[in-house]
């Protein structure tokens, strides 16, 4: 794979989990209603899929805006990582998917099947891919972890957030 394949790859592969995620969302959001860890509680109580759904729209588009800056900026460090970042916290989104299976669904939840089945073994492939090939140094690759922990959560609250204003009328 070369760099601009992987620059399109990445959502193109999140839109796909997005999507996993929207089709089956309606049928267990009630599970996510009754079972949310305590510090979600109040997030889930209020969830609807209208907003949800809004949510995945935007951490769709978003990652894919990110990699039409770098496709059309092949030469910019800064938009490449950017696009990195995103995959690093898509596969810190694979360790939430297999957290809410064991702690919320007991079983199937929305989104574990892409989560593990591409989401997984497409992040690993990537970052080797892009350390072999020199796309990205060693400290640019060590700082995308703690980048994705600072991006996951508050990126899902602000994604949340967007669904709920554009659903609120």
């Amino acid at each position: 794979m070369d760099r601009q394949a992987a620059v399109w790859a990445v959502p193109l592969l999140l839109a796909i989990h997005n999507a996993e995620e929207a089709l089956t969302f309606p049928r267990y959001l009630p599970e996510v209603r009754e079972h949310p860890p305590y510090f979600l509680r109040s997030v889930a109580e209020s969830l609807h899929y209208d907003a949800l759904f809004i949510a995945l729209v935007v951490v769709t588009v978003v990652p894919a805006l990110v990699s039409l800056w770098s496709w059309r900026r092949p030469q910019s460090r800064a938009a490449f990582w950017c696009v990195m970042l995103i995959q690093a916290t898509v596969f810190l989104n694979v360790f939430a998917h297999m957290s809410s299976v064991i702690t919320v669904f007991r079983g199937y939840g929305p989104g574990v099947l892409t989560a593990l089945a591409i989401n997984l073994p497409f992040s690993i492939y990537l970052f080797r891919v892009a350390r072999r090939g020199g796309w990205l140094t060693r400290p640019e690759t060590i700082w995308l972890f703690p980048a994705a922990l600072m991006v996951h959560g508050p990126g899902l609250i602000a994604a949340f957030a967007i669904g709920r204003a554009f659903t609120a009328t």
